[in-house]
């Protein structure tokens, strides 16, 4: 029986490839899993530090079948 499930990603804009970063976790969690995807949402957050820098943080959910 096949079950809907979700699996969510969050990267820390402090790496300069965390764009790279989410997409690989993404990936190597789909080519490790025996399942069916149906869809991945992306958003990005966007903060300003005390120190006036600011953080993204991409994220993204997956939304997949198990088989």
């Amino acid at each position: 029986m096949e079950k809907i499930k979700v699996k969510t990603f969050v990267m820390n804009s402090q790496n300069p490839l965390h764009h790279e970063r989410l997409d690989n976790s993404i990936n190597n969690f789909i080519e490790s899993n025996d399942i069916e995807v149906i869809d991945v949402k992306y958003s990005t957050s966007v903060t300003t530090g005390s120190n006036g820098h600011h953080y993204w943080y991409p994220s993204a959910m997956l939304i997949y079948k198990t088989k």
